[in-house]
């Protein structure tokens, strides 16, 4: 890894911790910040699309630049064939563990004017018995570009709280 991807992705980090901080802030007083539930319909349909294998309309929904950063480890990804085919790995990753996912909670934070988090709670099902195994948390940060329009640019792994 040269050092401009290094740089890039400990900007990346920097923008996620203060992205964080700001969302934490703003729970705590939501008459700063506003639910943003077109995004939410967004992230949904980009699920849907991904669980049933429609891998292009799911790339569709995503940034041809995306950073994912899961158990302190950041990696991004670029360009469409790239994203669809980490799409995949992340599918075919489930299926070989028998487990689907089932929403929990949805809930999204209006960040700046452009910017939108959501926040989601799934939980992890065993197919063959619909036993759930156990929750994850991940945040999904929209940025709507005049070009593009919304779309998901940054997916970050978080804990569960008990």
């Amino acid at each position: 890894m040269n050092f401009d991807n290094k740089l890039k992705i400990n900007i990346s980090f920097f923008i996620l911790t203060s992205f964080l901080l700001l969302f934490s802030c703003a729970s705590n007083n939501p008459n700063l910040s506003e639910n943003h539930p077109e995004i939410e319909k967004l992230w949904v349909n980009y699920f849907e699309n991904l669980s049933s294998g429609n891998y292009e309309e799911a790339v569709s929904y995503l940034h041809t630049d995306v950073l994912f950063s899961f158990n302190g480890k950041g990696i991004e990804i670029d360009g469409t064939e790239n994203l669809k085919n980490q799409l995949i790995k992340w599918k075919e990753n489930l299926d070989s563990k028998k487990i689907y996912l089932k929403l929990h909670s949805i809930k999204s934070e209006r960040i700046f004017k452009k910017m939108t988090m959501i926040d989601v709670v799934q939980g992890e099902y065993s197919i063959g018995s619909d036993e759930l195994q156990r929750e994850t948390r991940r945040y999904y940060h929209f940025y709507n570009r005049a070009d593009t329009g919304w779309k998901l640019y940054m997916i970050a792994g978080a804990n569960v709280e008990d």
